[in-house]
């Protein structure tokens, strides 16, 4: 059996900047023949932070909604950033199909391509959680916050003074990636990883302004589902004189790496201003290589 992928570098318009991902297109009749064991070999084969397995529909289907699911080298994951925005790019923009919905294993994502940027945002799938739980760190002597924007994807935030103490930040403080044993009950699942962030002030969009570095297993260079929980955390130490916004933040990541990553999000709390109603995930991205694999 051999499949098709396209892999693409995503929060960025600059090929081998941004975060790659690859997309494997797996047609209907091929579903039932890549098994989960298959799927995460050659998830270790990409060895990038993530990939996707875009499932196509059948010759009497609609591409209106399509199913994905996203691993990482190690792992499954519900949701994941910048492999919605690459897979949302590509059904749009390479496929050229009108695709409204991805379906993650978090559920389903409404998707769009803005006219006026020709980036694609995705409503994403969240269920923000801030944990008991705090971690140290040496960089900061405050105790370092914990959020998850879904069940399963979790981060640590690490709030620093100024870019020469980011450029010091080198680990995740989760000494196991997988370990989420800490975390509050029912909510110990999949991975929790570091976000660092510093204050940038006000774009020139009027968007707060922060950057990024996130690291799990390895420094990520863009990290959509970070990004969006980090938008959580940060919408709801707003006032909530300020009421449901939307709070909208700039986060650019990976510039240590070379790898600059332009990431959007645009939060939405409720009336009260104490909870998460919407989260909007934006970004571009571009295609860098193509080609098949064997199964």
């Amino acid at each position: 059996m051999k499949l098709s992928f396209t892999t693409l570098d995503a929060f960025t318009t600059t090929r081998y900047a941004g975060n790659p991902v690859a997309i494997v297109q797996v047609p209907a009749e091929s579903k039932a023949l890549l098994s989960q064991a298959q799927k995460q070999a050659i998830a270790k084969e990409f060895n990038l932070s993530e990939i996707v397995f875009l499932h196509l529909p059948g010759p009497s289907g609609s591409f209106a909604s399509v199913n994905i699911d996203i691993f990482t080298s190690h792992a499954e994951v519900p949701f994941a950033g910048h492999p919605t925005i690459g897979a949302s790019y590509f059904v749009l923009q390479i496929l050229s199909q009108p695709t409204t919905t991805i379906i993650t294993k978090a559920g389903p994502i409404p998707i769009s391509q803005n006219p006026a940027t020709n980036y694609v945002e995705a409503i994403i799938p969240q269920k923000f959680h801030i944990h008991q739980v705090t971690y140290p760190c040496e960089l900061t002597s405050a105790p370092c916050p914990v959020a998850s924007i879904v069940n399963g994807m979790t981060f640590i935030f690490v709030v620093l003074p100024d870019l020469p103490t980011l450029a010091r930040a080198d680990k995740n403080l989760s000494k196991n990636t997988y370990d989420p044993s800490l975390l509050d009950a029912e909510w110990q699942n999949g991975l929790v990883a570091t976000m660092y962030l510093v204050s940038q002030g006000i774009d020139e969009f009027g968007r707060r302004a922060y950057r990024t570095r996130m690291f799990g297993t390895r420094e990520d260079p863009g990290t959509g589902s970070a990004s969006s929980a980090l938008g959580c955390f940060l919408a709801l130490q707003e006032s909530k004189e300020q009421g449901p916004g939307p709070f909208t933040y700039a986060f650019a990541q990976g510039v240590e790496m070379g790898k600059r990553n332009d990431i959007g999000v645009e939060v939405t709390r409720n009336a009260a201003g104490d909870g998460i109603e919407k989260v909007v995930l934006s970004g571009p991205a571009v295609k860098v290589m193509e080609g098949t694999l064997e199964i």
